[in-house]
């Protein structure tokens, strides 16, 4: 790895629209990329949209308080200003967020007026991050780096129940899409299935780095029931969840396991961490799992991760697919926290991938697979050789910080290093013209 001391300080102007205290996975996982980014010496500063989700909700956990400074508000444009649309659209190709990218445009000029920026660094979802990313990068001159978390636009996303753009519309994202995989200095994503997704839906290949997302641990201490078999499910559920990642399974293989003996069922607890599903509430209703599921709701990010950092082992949920191709930000805590995973994905991608390894426990979505690993689980965690379910020394070290981070550096030292050449040759280059106009001018 570089040292940091041979690195120049980077001084990096990241758009992320969503970004805490918006109470989303996408502005938790910009916004500890950007604190492992400032904890390696960088600058940044950081233009998000605090009504890019509307209605929705914010977290106030204390550690974003580090972050807070460093921060502009670039809120969405409400007032209707047909003209100001029109001329926006024209002027950055865009019919979205025209003049949301106008105002990121103005904001960034004004910004590397007062001090110069090295690198543009843009994440999504949403996708105009990067509309604003490529016209910043090109305004000013500098190399771009465009992250993309999931896939492209909502519309896009497998499974998920959306009406179908327009043909237009459609036309519009794809030629974003396009423009930003050609146009960006380095394109990054957080696992291989969502780069070759983005490939075959913009029929592009094209060359990325992956960059994990980043795990945390909590600092506080864990508040594990002594005794107690604590499973752990973060995240969203059913409909509250694009992909509406189903309950059903786990719920049902949870009851055949708890019917097994009294012993399992008194000492077994699963606690569903986030927002609160109807159907899934439902279904623990009929089944009778009341005295075995605990709903603990909407919690900070911050209390999410003592509750990780309590369970036993946690439990992933992905949608129903041939193939898997997000990397879920809960897993990075779960195996950050060092816990064993249940993952209930697609036979294919990143959670098989990791299973293969050992670094997890993958099954299908039957009831009757939920009920076997669960079991399994139980007798070792009664053995006391649970932890060696857990991840690898190695796994964890990759999600840290700090190596997430080097990571991320070290590709972009390579963009710098080369814009600075570049601009170095300009410069000359302009010296050697002027040099050859005075000549001129003297001989006259």
């Amino acid at each position: 790895m570089t040292s940091d001391s041979h690195r120049p300080a980077l001084r990096i102007l990241c758009i992320s629209p969503l970004f805490v205290p918006t109470a989303d996975s996408e502005a938790f996982c910009s916004a500890k990329m950007v604190q492992a980014l400032l904890e390696r010496g960088v600058s940044l500063t950081v233009l998000f949209s605090s009504d890019v989700r509307k209605g929705g909700c914010t977290d106030n956990s204390r550690l974003w308080d580090s972050i807070r400074d460093i921060v502009i508000d670039v809120p969405q444009v409400s007032e209707r200003d047909v003209l100001h649309s029109i001329v926006a659209a024209s002027q950055f190709q865009t019919p979205m967020f025209a003049r949301w990218v106008d105002a990121v445009v103005a904001t960034a000029k004004l910004l590397h007026r007062t001090a110069r920026f090295d690198l543009v660094y843009t994440r999504s979802l949403p996708m105009v991050a990067h509309i604003a990313g490529f016209w910043c990068a090109r305004k000013l001159r500098l190399p771009w780096v465009a992250n993309i978390n999931d896939p492209w636009e909502f519309n896009f996303f497998p499974g998920a129940n959306f009406p179908k753009f327009s043909a237009f519309k459609t036309h519009a994202y794809l030629f974003w899409l396009r423009r930003t995989l050609r146009n960006a200095d380095l394109v990054t994503y957080p696992c291989e299935g969502l780069h070759g997704f983005h490939a075959k839906l913009a029929k592009l290949d094209h060359p990325a780095e992956i960059i994990p997302h980043i795990g945390s641990r909590p600092n506080r201490a864990s508040r594990n029931p002594n005794g107690c078999f604590c499973l752990v499910h973060a995240g969203k559920l059913g409909a509250s969840e694009l992909t509406k990642r189903p309950s059903k399974a786990l719920l049902l293989g949870l009851k055949a396991f708890v019917d097994t003996s009294a012993e399992a069922s008194a000492r077994t607890r699963l606690v569903l961490v986030g927002p609160e599903d109807k159907q899934t509430q439902s279904l623990i209703g009929e089944l009778g799992l009341q005295g075995n599921v605990q709903t603990v709701g909407r919690v900070n990010y911050e209390d999410s991760l003592d509750y990780i950092a309590s369970a036993s082992a946690c439990i992933l949920i992905e949608a129903c697919g041939d193939e898997g191709i997000f990397s879920p930000s809960k897993l990075a805590d779960y195996l950050a926290c060092g816990k064993p995973v249940l993952a209930l994905s697609p036979r294919t991608g990143m959670a098989a991938d990791l299973a293969a390894r050992g670094e997890l426990v993958r099954i299908d979505h039957e009831p009757d697979a939920v009920r076997d690993a669960i079991a399994g689980l139980y007798s070792e965690f009664k053995l006391g050789t649970l932890s060696a379910r857990k991840p690898s020394d190695r796994l964890m070290a990759q999600l840290r910080g700090d190596s997430v981070a080097e990571k991320f550096l070290t590709a972009c030292q390579i963009l710098t290093s080369r814009h600075q050449t570049d601009r170095c040759a300009a410069g000359l280059k302009g010296l050697r013209n002027a040099g050859s106009l005075f000549e001129r001018s003297s001989r006259l």
